[in-house]
């Protein structure tokens, strides 16, 4: 029954993007749980970010200019909900080229759903802002400024960045730093970058000076595609994070990183990396340290590094630091793994450390087996994808605590 139910929503929001935003707004007033396409979209909610509504119970406001500032823009758009919750969508297809950063309000929900929405050379930045949707945008960076796809920082929560398409940003593609907590990050395409994702950050030259601060961290990624990537995917440190069912494919240095107590449940992913490949990098990468780096001549020894070792990234400078601050707590992350699979020339490197300190999710959520067929529906649904998810017959298992 609860199965047939979701499908009917579904079909009903599929029905309601056909028609554009013009046709949904007929159909709802306002953005709320009565709306189809507002509850097909929040019934996919999983993870630490699940409590994330957005501009549910606000207004929609709709954006019809592409120009970066001035009546009818995105950037007006955001301006307006700092008033009040909104559910902003766009008139149509349409390509944004930032001069400067977006910054989004709590209570909001940016829906790209149904269009074709491209921002330009910058992105969008959560910072102290709770209840924040973004679903179904296009953000490439073109490597022109040191900036950031989306940066959810300075104790933002209750975010959820689902089905986006993310590439060529010269800082990164996505952080959650600086006491941010209770994200989830889902069916999203990191791709063409250098340093993907931060997850928490070292601000200080002593490793743990911000601990207390940041070890609040609750991040979930799912079904996330990794693809023609250096590093970083992520990289985390302090909080506590549950990687399942992504699909991590043909980095040129290393997968991902571990460090610094942080608490992973790393389940069921994919590596899949072909050492014989041409690289595909541009002729270097900008980096905020203002040096021009190229990773391509890593590429034949990068599947024997699915991820650095435990705490290899952050050890030197533990080692080099830890008599002057008298570190007690470890280099290492407490990691717990389960199912992943290994596909091409990928090897494992992580193993389990410490599990018993790795806490269980404290919700539900659909879980695929890690097979090629999985690795076939993330190519074709991550990223700013026409569809919302796969269909709901071929939706995962539920798993749930307990």
């Amino acid at each position: 029954m609860l199965a047939r139910t979701h499908a009917m929503i579904w079909l009903l929001a599929l029905a309601a993007l056909c028609g554009g935003p013009a046709a949904a707004g007929e159909r709802c007033a306002a953005p709320d749980e009565h709306c189809p396409f507002v509850s097909a979209l929040l019934q996919q909610r999983e993870g630490y970010g699940a409590k994330a509504t957005g501009g549910l119970g606000g207004e929609f406001i709709e954006v019809t200019s592409d120009r970066d500032a001035g009546p009818g823009t995105l950037r007006a758009a955001l301006k307006r909900a700092r008033k009040g919750r909104a559910w902003i969508r766009f008139a149509a297809d349409m390509t944004i080229v930032l001069d400067s950063q977006l910054r989004v309000p709590s209570d909001t929900t940016i829906d790209g759903r149904g269009r074709r929405v491209v921002l330009i050379d910058d992105g969008l930045g959560v910072y102290g802002s709770r209840n924040v949707i973004l679903t179904h945008l296009t953000i490439d960076g073109r490597l022109n400024r040191l900036t950031q796809a989306v940066n959810v920082a300075n104790g933002s929560r209750d975010v959820w960045v689902d089905h986006m398409d993310l590439s060529r940003m010269s800082d990164r593609l996505l952080n959650v730093k600086n006491g941010s907590t209770d994200v989830t990050i889902s069916w999203t395409k990191f791709h063409d970058s250098n340093k993907v994702m931060l997850l928490n950050n070292i601000t200080s030259k002593n490793l743990f000076h911000n601990y207390a601060r940041d070890s609040i961290a609750r991040v979930t990624l799912h079904h996330n595609y990794f693809f023609n990537t250096v590093q970083r995917n992520p990289r985390a440190q302090f909080g506590t994070f549950h990687l399942f069912n992504n699909l991590v494919e043909n980095w040129d240095f290393y997968g991902m990183s571990f460090s610094l107590e942080a608490k992973a449940l790393v389940e069921g992913n994919i590596f899949n990396n072909d050492s014989r490949r041409k690289c595909v990098e541009p002729a270097f990468f900008p980096t905020v340290e203002g040096i021009n780096v190229n990773y391509c001549r890593y590429i034949s020894s990068a599947p024997g590094r699915s991820a650095l070792g435990n705490g290899e990234s952050d050890r030197g400078a533990y080692e080099k630091l830890k008599s002057r601050y008298g570190y007690t707590r470890g280099y290492k992350a407490f990691l717990r793994l389960k199912d992943n699979l290994y596909l091409g020339d990928a090897k494992p490197v992580l193993r389990d450390y410490r599990p018993e300190s790795v806490p269980a999710p404290p919700y539900c959520y659909g879980y695929d087996e890690p097979t090629q067929a999985l690795a076939e529906k993330i190519r074709k649904f991550a990223g700013n994808t026409p569809a919302d998810d796969p269909p709901p017959e071929s939706r995962a298992a539920m798993h749930c605590p307990g």
